[in-house]
């Protein structure tokens, strides 16, 4: 009777968690479809829809918006745990953030945590919109995680929190679906969209994670940082004639603030992948190929006591399969080798097929959390006790509070606070190493939880040489070698090696000082600085004011104050003491009075028609310089083929800016057989044409980095890019900083000091035989990162500027606007732009 009444207990308890879990629908119940089926790919609003349907039916899933997107879309995670978690969650989270501080709690504490504790993974699905069957995945994996009662799901709903993003970009997915939909069935099927997937950055949305310029980046590390993850899976997609999946281990070099049990542990978790889809009798799994982690800018988990889990899935034409033959794949996954013991042998490669290998990539990793759960938690609380007791030079860096670009030396304090660093400031004036310090200098230690992380952003970079065979030439590096915020941003740092005694306050915010104004009666004007960026925030509200604004063309001194080229002067008139006065609300800008008119060379400076060229072959740069133009309030219009081709371009503009895009996609554009015809072309010859007449008859054209050989070759210029067609062997710089020596007194160097570092990436190289070179290569340029060929830059030009008749071009020859980082290099380009429209000069 007692045996009776248990199988009675037990079959009412199964039977009311399978009706519970009977009422969680299935993927393809709501959408329609079978989550991979060929042609058919749910869109931003059905993922939302089915998390949202599990949200309300399963006691396992929590959905969260974690706030709206650039467009204003919602940006959501699933957290996804055990009933009896879920009641817990918060304790689980103190616990998270305890372990990544150990200076809270004793070893004592710290054992019972890693005995209670859970791990906690993250999973990003998707971020590049295109690579997009990582997003479908998320919905089968939730709800199999919803629904399942095997024991390997009970083991991992019982010790694991996962924190799933199915979306890492909301708006992207949303464009890629709609092109696909609008191309179904025509030859365009599949093919790339002729925009970015996501507004302003594209690709470098992944390049992100230590500037957190983009609403996205900071959504995410709202969530990393409120839970801290022991282990972060991020799933991309690659080429299709490769490995059909890559793992980890990651290639040389690491970059060298990475914890070495970090490394370790990148490595476990890659072959645990790469062991269990071999056992599933999934092939071509590739591991210790291509990819490296030197950059932060992919990777803010590996100073942050997370590994980054990178899988990279061959791709399709989005959900349309293709047939790959096995004498089109590459050499080195033909062959049963280390890395890949299981080669794929080739056919037909589908959209399931993506869903299914990032499945089972995604419950490897759950499987290895939920089994070593206690290790994860161990070596996490090991990575962050070793940074607080750290003993390592340096002892800190020091960054002074007085700047030349103080609102930009806050923007990078407030960077490193985003990503946990903590910010100290000096309450007494000290000496470190034989200089003297005045109190209110910030001090970043290195003991810190984060100070890796610190470490990583404020020293420069040695990339190692790692050539691909004796004597031959540098392996390639798979981005950019050099990450020194300080250097790209323009912000003197101190490195102190040696331990300083001093009494400090922790900072919870750092914020730029309010701008001042001084007080004049009935003055000629107000005058102001040229040296920060915000100064062109000042003067883009003021112009839009219909204010009249100068920049002396000499260095004077007024009022026994001197004051340097390029100081700004606005012309007393009715209503701007009222503007100024709001413009300092919220702009780091110091106004002072201009009693009487000064007998000084001017240039005004008149509100520009500002172009910026659109390319349908979807232009990173073209992205970041529309944001960067929208930060510092610079009203501009795109401009597009079509609207070269039309001419007429100087009743339109003023200015026209091409962004870092080749010659070739400047003129001939997309193909006819790869994008509808409304998107293909190019300008051509009649737009190489309308901008030759556009420059002559007045108008002024800037290009960004590689852009410079359009104008060069096209228009003919007096001006060489030395570099071009020199093979690496010769002259290789990967992504790197270098220094260039400034013409202080031409009005697109205005406000810079005699050197300044700028960023070199795939940059050209200039001999000037006509015109004016503004900035110049010295004999040792070399800053950080890693440089091969540095004596074919010594007096070589980086910046040009060339009379065109009755017009000018002016060559920036390298990226000035770097991803939104380089803010050190902005004002090159803020002073190019006026300096293109501006009136002649005169005497004041």
């Amino acid at each position: 009777m007692k045996r009776f009444k248990f199988i009675t207990i037990v079959l009412t308890c199964v039977f009311c968690v399978a009706s519970a879990h009977a009422d969680v629908p299935s993927p393809e119940e709501v959408l329609g479809f079978r989550v991979g089926e060929d042609r058919n790919v749910a869109d931003m609003y059905q993922i939302l829809d089915y998390f949202d349907k599990l949200d309300k039916t399963s006691d396992r899933i929590q959905v969260q918006e974690v706030g709206k997107t650039t467009l204003g879309n919602p940006f959501i995670v699933a957290v996804i745990t055990s009933v009896r978690n879920h009641a817990e969650l918060e304790q689980y989270q103190v616990f998270q953030q305890l372990l990544a501080d150990p200076r809270k709690i004793t070893e004592k504490k710290a054992g019972k945590i890693i005995a209670d504790g859970k791990a906690v993974v993250m999973i990003n699905c998707s971020i590049h919109a295109s690579e997009i069957g990582a997003s479908q995945m998320a919905m089968q994996l939730a709800y199999d995680l919803a629904t399942g009662n095997d024991p390997k799901t009970r083991h991992i709903l019982d010790n694991v929190i996962l924190l799933l993003i199915p979306m890492h970009n909301p708006d992207g997915i949303q464009m890629v679906v709609d092109w696909y939909r609008k191309n179904l069935g025509t030859k365009y099927e599949g093919g790339r969209m002729p925009w970015l997937y996501h507004k302003y950055v594209g690709h470098d949305n992944n390049r992100d994670w230590y500037m957190f310029t983009q609403v996205e980046s900071r959504l995410t590390l709202k969530v990393h940082n409120a839970w801290h993850p022991q282990i972060i899976l991020d799933m991309h997609q690659m080429g299709s004639r490769g490995a059909r999946i890559f793992v980890p281990p990651y290639v040389d070099p690491y970059e060298p603030n990475v914890d070495p049990i970090l490394r370790q542990q990148v490595a476990m978790m890659g072959t645990f992948i790469a062991s269990e889809l071999t056992a599933e009798g999934k092939a071509g799994v590739m591991h210790s190929s291509m990819f490296d982690a030197w950059t932060p800018a992919r990777a803010y988990h590996h100073y942050h006591g997370g590994i980054r889990i990178l899988t990279e899935l061959a791709s399709i034409k989005l959900a349309t399969p293709i047939k790959v033959r096995f004498e089109d794949l590459s050499s080195d996954v033909k062959k049963e080798s280390v890395k890949m013991p299981l080669p794929w042998k080739g056919g037909e490669w589908t959209l399931r097929d993506i869903v299914e290998y990032d499945y089972s990539a995604a419950k490897a990793v759950l499987t290895n959390a939920a089994c070593l759960r206690q290790n994860w938690l161990r070596n996490f609380y090991r990575i962050h006790k070793k940074a607080v007791q750290s003993r390592e030079d340096p002892f800190a860096f020091l960054i002074p509070a007085e700047q030349r670009d103080l609102p930009s030396a806050v923007k990078m304090i407030n960077v490193l606070q985003l990503g946990g660093v903590e910010i100290h400031m000096a309450l007494n004036p000290f000496s470190a190493e034989g200089k003297n310090y005045p109190a209110g200098t910030y001090v970043v230690f290195m003991a810190q939880p984060y100070g890796r992380f610190a470490k990583a952003l404020l020293e420069k970079q040695d990339y190692p040489e790692i050539r691909q065979y004796p004597n031959g030439p540098l392996k390639i590096p798979y981005d950019v070698v050099a990450h020194t915020l300080p250097m790209l941003m323009g912000v003197d740092v101190v490195r102190v090696n040696k331990a300083v005694k001093l009494k400090t306050r922790l900072m919870d915010t750092i914020q730029k000082p309010q701008g001042r104004m001084e007080a004049g009666n009935e003055p000629f004007g107000y005058i102001w600085g040229h040296i920060t960026n915000e100064s062109f925030v000042a003067l883009n509200r003021l112009l839009k004011k219909g204010h009249k604004v100068f920049w002396t063309k000499e260095a004077i001194e007024i009022q026994g104050r001197s004051y340097s080229e390029g100081t700004m002067i606005a012309k007393n008139r009715e209503g701007l003491k009222e503007d100024l006065g709001r413009i300092i609300k919220d702009v780091c800008v110091h106004f002072e009075v201009l009693v009487s008119r000064p007998d000084v060379p001017v240039l005004e400076i008149r509100p520009v028609r500002l172009g910026l060229y659109k390319s349908w072959t979807a232009s990173m740069d073209e992205g970041w310089t529309r944001w960067v133009l929208e930060q510092f309030e610079f009203p501009y219009q795109s401009v597009y083929d079509k609207d070269i081709r039309e001419g007429d371009l100087l009743k339109k503009y003023d200015v026209l800016v091409l962004p870092d895009i080749r010659e070739n996609s400047i003129i001939k554009g997309l193909s006819e057989s790869s994008a509808p015809l409304e998107y293909t072309g190019g300008i051509g010859d009649v737009g190489v044409n309308n901008i030759r007449q556009f420059i002559r008859n007045g108008g002024c054209l800037i290009t960004l980095n590689s852009s410079a050989d359009f104008a060069v070759n096209r228009l003919h210029l007096g001006v060489k890019n030395v570099i071009q067609g020199i093979s690496r062997k010769e002259f290789f710089i990967p992504g790197s900083i270098l220094k260039v020596l400034n013409d202080q007194a031409h009005p697109i160097a205005y406000g810079y000091s005699r050197d300044t570092h700028v960023f070199f990436r795939r940059s050209p190289v200039f001999s000037v035989n006509e015109g004016v070179s503004v900035a110049r290569y010295p004999a040792k340029s070399f800053q950080s990162g890693w440089i091969h060929g540095e004596e074919l830059l010594v007096n070589r030009s980086a910046i040009a500027d060339v009379p065109y008749e009755k017009g000018r071009v002016i060559l920036l020859g390298f990226p000035a606007l770097y991803r939104g980082q380089a803010h050190g290099t902005f004002r090159y380009f803020f002073n190019a732009i006026f300096y293109g429209a501006a009136g002649s000069d005169f005497i004041l």
